[in-house]
Formats: structure tokens, sequence, C-alpha cells
């Protein structure tokens, strides 16, 4: 099963919601940057719900140049029990899409 987001503003965004329905086993996080501008502020991270900052980045303030995609595809599995997985981007007229598998 797939999880597809598009995200078209600059904002933090949960991918993976603690507690949720879908499990922190993943093998693979693709983030395309489908804009005309480079993608900033890329940070993926994990969090436990409790305050503003994140416990555990994967990635932490990436930039990836338009028409580019990041893979992400090592110990990126998470107990979903106990954390959100989240996606933060900045920029200008941000477009990215998030695939996770």
């Amino acid at each position: 099963m797939a999880i597809y987001n598009a995200i078209t503003s600059a904002t933090t965004t949960t991918l993976i919601t603690k507690g949720g329905t879908v499990a922190g086993n993943i093998k693979k996080i693709t983030i395309c940057n489908n804009s005309d501008n480079a993608a900033t502020g890329i940070s993926v991270h994990l969090w436990n719900g409790v305050g503003g900052q994140p416990v555990h980045p994967f990635v932490h303030n990436v930039t990836i140049p338009k028409g580019a995609t990041l893979v992400l595809e090592d110990n990126i599995s998470f107990n979903s029990g106990d954390y959100n997985l989240r996606i933060s981007n900045a920029g200008t007229s941000p477009d990215i899409t998030v695939i996770i598998k």
C-alpha cells in the first residue's frame, strides 16, 4: 500500500499519524519537486505530538532542485504507535509530491 501526498503550500504536513491505521513499517519515501523553483527547507521527522520540536529528523533543511526527486530508503521504519511522521517545507511556490511505500 502506498501513501500519496501533494503539498502546495509552505507548511508542516503529517504523513502518518501516531496511533492511526497506517503502520510505520515503511521501506521508501520519495519527495519530488514539481515546482519551477527549488524546494527549500525540506525536513522529514518523527514527532511524538508534544511540544513544537521534532524528536528525530531523517533529513533536515534540505534543498531539492527543481525537477529532482529525493529518495529515502535506509533506516526509515518507525513505531507509529509512538510517533507521527511529518514533513516541513518552505520556498517560493512549493509543489512537492511525497510517496511512501
